[in-house]
């Protein structure tokens, strides 16, 4: 596992504007932080506050206008593009608060899934697949689908997905909402727990204090730009 004081992704003068009608929108203004290696990070602020953005943007699903972002040395946005979605595939895992499971699709299916995209070999994915649903408490649910489980196993489900091909980093875009807290709770005390036995980094954004008093790193977003950050890591 990372060191404490490690740093998984350090982010420079990060800018995203789109236009909106005639009016420019600054979702991502000059934002620079540093994302603590091992942590769980919280990004959070009202709507439209550039969370979600920017989020994308560390997750490599968009592109910024301006600016620097490196994992460790890397400096993926020097990248060419399929190097750059070769590292996405391989490096980054997704959970969002649409939970999008394959319906037809038993939860190992679903696991697999995402391990035959990154290019994992059939017996490897065989043994991380258990791993995995064990990890997030459904070592016994492996063979039902999406629709006989509660919203808060599939979101489990979803994150044993994300985890299954053992990235560094993993975004997580209000995967609580849609979650009544003591469930939400549950969810990020597996992020947690995947923290201390995977060494993965855990980015994600919400809206309830409950969620981010569990968090080891926040960081407060307004109009774009980052207007708060506190790091109990320091």
């Amino acid at each position: 596992m990372s060191g404490r004081n490690d740093i998984a992704l350090h982010v420079r003068d990060l800018h995203r504007r789109f236009r909106a009608g005639g009016t420019e929108v600054r979702a991502v203004d000059g934002v620079s932080i540093e994302i603590p290696a091992g942590r769980l990070t919280v990004v959070k602020g009202r709507s439209g506050s550039g969370k979600t953005t920017l989020l994308n943007i560390l997750g490599l699903l968009d592109r910024p206008d301006a600016g620097a972002l490196a994992y460790g040395p890397v400096d993926v946005l020097r990248m060419s593009d399929p190097d750059r979605d070769r590292f996405r595939r391989h490096e980054i895992g997704f959970v969002y608060q649409t939970i999008a499971l394959v319906a037809a699709m038993s939860a190992a299916e679903n696991v697999d899934f995402q391990m035959r995209v990154a290019g994992m070999k059939a017996g490897e994915r065989s043994r991380r697949v258990s791993e995995c649903l064990a990890l997030v408490g459904l070592e016994k649910r492996m063979s039902h689908f999406p629709a006989e489980m509660s919203g808060g196993e599939q979101q489990r489900v979803a994150i044993a997905r994300a985890i299954a091909h053992s990235p560094r980093v993993i975004y997580a875009d209000e995967p609580t909402a849609e979650l009544d807290t003591m469930t939400g709770v549950h969810i990020v005390a597996i992020f947690k727990r995947l923290i201390e036995e995977e060494g993965i980094t855990v980015v994600m954004t919400t809206h309830d204090p409950a969620m981010m008093e569990l968090a080891d790193n926040v960081i407060e977003m307004d109009g774009g730009r980052v207007v708060e950050h506190v790091d109990d890591s320091l």
